[in-house]
């Protein structure tokens, strides 16, 4: 499969999802700026002395970041947990790097099962889940990057590769949260049927 797939794939199926199907508000507004922002930025190199940059990424980045600085009390969390995102993602690409023969599975599935799962223990709140993957992933393919540089000569942050990898894992999490809410909306009921008919 090539890279860029997934992102572009994700990313429309998004953009339709909350322009056609989600309630007219301030929530359905931001998700159709942020996935349309973020299709027609992916087009979008920026270039800087030692390599570049996707604009895309350098954008989902910012937003992380806006989130961060409206919650700045938590900040030691936000950076804590950003760092831990990132040193599991540089640690995983280094081990594929050097010693690709011992991994049991595809390195984007495992990448993708193990910051899914990274990411839902480490976020205190289903708001945090987007900015600690959008964060901690930049910086962990930033340092991955300059730890190669001298190998492939060049600094590529945000390749379609980690765009594939942000959307699927964004994703995941976005589908964990609904399938936690949907079971929550589900014992709700169930409790309320059980206490009405005690009550009878």
């Amino acid at each position: 499969m090539n890279d860029g797939i997934l992102f572009y794939w994700f990313m429309w199926m998004s953009w339709i999802v909350s322009t056609f199907l989600m309630r007219k508000g301030k929530i359905r507004n931001q998700c159709v700026l942020i996935t349309l922002f973020g299709i027609i930025l992916s087009g979008i190199t920026l270039h800087f002395s030692v390599g570049s940059m996707n604009a895309a990424f350098a954008f989902f980045l910012m937003i992380g970041l806006i989130h961060v600085i409206r919650f700045s009390h938590q900040l030691f969390f936000f950076v804590t947990s950003s760092f831990i995102v990132a040193t599991a993602y540089v640690s995983i690409e280094l081990f594929a790097l050097y010693d690709p023969a011992k991994l049991f599975l595809n390195k984007k599935i495992m990448l993708l099962v193990f910051l899914t799962l990274l990411t839902i223990t480490l976020a205190r709140s289903k708001k945090d889940l987007f900015s600690l993957i959008a964060i901690g992933l930049f910086i962990g393919d930033a340092a991955y990057q300059f730890i190669i540089l001298r190998l492939v000569g060049k600094v590529e942050i945000g390749s379609l590769y980690v765009l594939d990898l942000f959307a699927s894992t964004s994703m995941m999490l976005l589908f964990m949260v609904v399938l936690v809410d949907m079971f929550k909306k589900i014992r709700r009921t169930t409790f309320k049927r059980v206490t009405s008919a005690k009550q009878i």
